[in-house]
């Protein structure tokens, strides 16, 4: 039976709070590592925190594409479950790591159980929104993770300076296990649009085949060096170029992730209109990701913005199209795959944005000590733009998911 419209949103919106504790638990590091190389209770390098990004990443997309396989083997509910209470260990460990080889070791769990995070939501959108509702439904994602990311500075500063900066990491994963029941208890009352177990999943690994899951992961490589540039980098960026201190750089970077959510809200909208007025998914998410990447042009200005507020501001428009653009790639899989094969689709593209966070991150860290944060505006700007061509000659406007897959997809709650 179908639920009501509003109540299948409520549901989401109760899942997409996962995406909050994802993003907050994974950005607290960003600002913690800033107070930690300026006080003595926790010996740590600058140069520590490009390779913490650097395994937490590899540990994310080694484990992407088996994460996906997994969600769609056992459904939603199991997947998420296990996956929120390994990532919640991890922030304990975290919490109770003292030096940073111990640090190392707990990010790479929480990188291995965080690769769920988004694939899920994809999921969620698939299983709970129509086709046309599910760019917002993404959007809603986008959501859940710039409210993580823009609540990880206040935080992280706050247990830091108030308490402990241990608490940082044990509250959040106090919080992660109180989302389990919550979520259970939510998704037993409020059923999906339509059930999907995904039948075939021994063939997921079969879309590796598929040129356009390849044009998927090299145009996800490829455009969201941005979207990891302002995720990771911001209070590096303001301390480096703009000579602030780390509590300092808090009150300003807090609002970037927020912008991010009101781009995705932008991005969603537009390819909602567009299959409104007749035209594919795919077209609609394609000509969205397309105004995004000419206007991401402008990433390579904000080197040149003179103060921290002028330079904020050049960080959140920048991360407003950025989260447009990643609105629509991310709901593409779902479009040419259906709803059986999210999870998988979805996955491919966190492996690689995993693998793009491996490959830059410690050459960011030694760039930007070095020679600030112009060159890579200059280089990343770009980025977006060789993502569409890649993704526009490869992938049809008329791609769909195959009619005897998905109705294979379509069996019982997820």
């Amino acid at each position: 039976m179908r639920s009501p419209i509003p109540v299948r949103w409520i549901a989401l919106t109760i899942f997409v709070f996962s995406a909050v504790l994802n993003y907050l638990d994974r950005q607290v590091l960003a600002t913690m590592a800033e107070i930690w190389t300026t006080r003595h209770d926790f010996a740590f390098m600058p140069s520590d925190y490009g390779h913490l990004v650097q395994y937490f990443s590899i540990a994310y997309a080694a484990t992407a594409l088996f994460v996906g396989s997994f969600i769609d083997r056992i459904g939603l509910n199991r997947g998420a479950t296990i996956s929120v209470a390994v990532w919640g260990i991890a922030s304990f460990g975290t919490g109770m790591s003292h030096s940073v080889h111990e640090l190392l070791l707990w990010r790479i769990l929480l990188g291995a159980a965080e690769a769920s995070g988004v694939t899920a939501v994809g999921k969620a959108v698939s299983l709970y929104l129509y086709p046309k509702e599910q760019a917002v439904g993404t959007a809603m994602g986008q959501l859940g993770l710039s409210l993580g990311a823009g609540m990880a500075p206040g935080f992280a500063v706050y247990f830091a300076y108030q308490h402990d900066w241990r608490w940082t990491f044990y509250a959040v994963g106090i919080i992660s296990m109180l989302w389990i029941p919550v979520w259970l208890v939510t998704s037993r009352v409020i059923p999906p649009v339509a059930g999907y177990v995904h039948a075939a999943h021994k063939h997921s690994f079969g879309l590796l085949k598929d040129p356009k899951l390849w044009a998927l992961i090299l145009g996800n490589f490829l455009a969201m060096t941005v979207y990891s540039l302002w995720t990771n980098w911001p209070p590096r960026y303001l301390v480096r170029m703009h000579h602030l201190t780390p509590a300092q750089t808090a009150e300003y970077t807090w609002i970037i992730p927020i912008c991010g959510y009101f781009g995705a809200m932008l991005g969603g909208s537009i390819s909602w209109r567009l299959i409104q007025r007749g035209k594919t998914p795919v077209f609609a998410r394609k000509r969205a990701c397309m105004l995004a990447a000419i206007l991401l042009l402008s990433t390579a200005a904000i080197p040149f913005l003179p103060t921290p507020t002028l330079a904020t501001a050049g960080m959140c428009l920048s991360f407003f199209l950025v989260a447009a653009w990643s609105t629509n790639h991310y709901t593409l899989p779902i479009d040419i795959y259906g709803p059986g094969r999210a999870a998988f689709g979805v996955s491919s593209l966190i492996l690689a944005y995993g693998l793009m966070q491996f490959v830059i991150s410690s050459p960011l860290a030694w760039v930007t000590d070095r020679y600030g944060f112009m060159p890579v505006c200059m280089l990343f700007a770009f980025m977006p733009i060789a993502s569409y061509a890649v993704v526009h000659w490869l992938i049809p406007d008329s791609a769909h998911p195959d009619p005897v897959e998905d109705a294979q997809a379509v069996r019982t709650a997820a």
